[in-house]
């Protein structure tokens, strides 16, 4: 009898030990299958979603991506999936994710709509269905993390836009509101933050290290005081703040040089007609002076551009043409500006030797681009070629360039809806 209850003993352990075994290997393949990374809720309905966030009184963390959108991807394939990302956001969120052109994700789309400003777009809302953070963009683990700890932690966009709006103004506050609007890709609000701060900045704060690392990226306008100061003081700076002068310089002129082009480079209205230039001789004063201090090595060429520019103004057409040629021998990259130099000559001017010297231009630089076999990017000025013949009268080669332009213009077309089919 004692033999039969130890026989039984045994094949109870042995079955308490086979059972086991089979869920730990469930528990592992579950494990395996379900990854480290975020565990997601995918199309559930949103008042469900809402439910548990009450019942868990727990914030949501809502993805919203599209099928055809590449960062969306790379989110989901190289951020989401990571273990540290996983451990953090499935113990304090309920994590959904939304495709915002299908189904429940389409519903969500026109709810949230005014705070999805592009894919992907990531949202902190709390158990009442309200937004608290927002990032948008791929991001990085670290940051992401940091990102919707503070929203969770009363520090998100939205915390920092209600305090902004009630007066707070400490630099330690600034610095954080503007990594919450960089999460968020609002560069606009940036913008008019650090615009509204440097308007009320003494220049002689540029000489503090805090406040220099605070402005030194947002100082961009050659028309401000600042701009200006920093480059009547650049050695000052470098040497008291031991900074880059090259960095500082090299920012500078990509920012005058900018400015420059704004103004000299051709116009055009939303249906592609070009605009007449408009008399801004202040301006390119201003910016001549500034240019004329740092003496960079690209300042040559600006300035023959706004020469040029006051004599397209002033109709002048010989003497474009003059300083025109002159660019173009000693500046290595001027055929963008003097495409543009030519379709308004196209418009404005009315000599016709002065336009067949013109032509004669475009057609070398066609020629030249033609023969260029080390570039894989090739530009063509087939418009401006049609817009010349067509000038001087010579319409059948109008009509050539004019098709050419728009088979051109088709393919390019073309290669970028096959380029969306294939992101889908």
């Amino acid at each position: 009898m004692s033999g039969k209850i130890e026989f039984f003993k045994m094949m109870d352990m042995k079955r308490v030990f086979v059972i086991g075994m089979l869920l730990c290997l469930y528990l592992s393949v579950y494990s395996q299958s379900v990854g480290d990374g975020i565990h997601f809720l995918e199309g559930e309905k949103w008042e469900k979603i809402l439910q548990m966030a009450q019942k868990q009184n727990k914030y949501i963390f809502m993805d919203c991506y599209t099928v055809w959108c590449g960062p969306c991807k790379a989110l989901s394939k190289e951020i989401f999936t990571k273990k540290e990302v996983g451990d953090f956001f499935n113990a304090n969120f309920i994590n959904v994710k939304y495709d915002m052109e299908k189904g429940e994700g389409e519903k969500l789309h026109a709810r949230y709509g005014e705070n999805i400003i592009g894919f992907p777009t990531l949202l902190l809302i709390n158990k009442k269905g309200e937004i608290v953070h927002r990032m948008a963009g791929f991001q990085k683990a670290d940051v992401l993390i940091a990102g919707m700890r503070a929203g969770m932690e009363g520090k998100g966009l939205f915390d920092y836009q209600n305090r902004y709006d009630n007066g707070e103004r400490s630099l330690a506050f600034l610095k954080e509101y503007i990594n919450a609007l960089k999460g968020a890709f609002l560069k606009d609000d940036i913008k008019k933050l650090m615009n509204d701060y440097l308007k009320n900045l003494p220049l002689e704060k540029l000489q503090e290290q805090e406040i220099w690392d605070f402005v030194s990226e947002y100082i961009k306008d050659p028309y401000s005081p600042h701009f200006s100061y920093v480059i009547s003081n650049m050695d000052k700076l470098a040497r008291k703040l031991k900074l880059d002068r090259y960095a500082i310089e090299k920012s500078l002129h990509w920012q005058l040089d900018k400015a420059v082009n704004v103004i000299v480079r051709l116009k055009k209205d939303e249906k592609g007609r070009i605009l007449p230039y408009t008399d801004e001789t202040a301006k390119l004063d201003s910016l001549k002076a500034l240019i004329d201090r740092t003496g960079y090595r690209g300042a040559e060429g600006q300035r023959l551009k706004m020469k040029i520019y006051g004599y397209e103004l002033a109709g002048d057409w010989n003497k474009v043409y003059e300083y025109l040629t002159v660019g173009r021998d000693i500046v290595r990259v001027f055929d963008g500006y003097t495409n543009d130099v030519l379709q308004y000559a196209a418009l404005q001017c009315s000599d016709s030797e002065l336009l067949e010297k013109f032509l004669l231009m475009a057609e070398e630089m066609q020629k030249k681009e033609e023969s260029n076999t080390k570039s894989n990017f090739k530009v063509n000025y087939y418009d401006t070629l049609a817009m010349l013949y067509e000038k001087v009268g010579d319409k059948e080669n109008a009509r050539l360039y004019r098709t050419k332009y728009e088979e051109e213009r088709k393919e390019i077309e073309k290669e970028f809806e096959q380029l969306l089919k294939r992101d889908k």
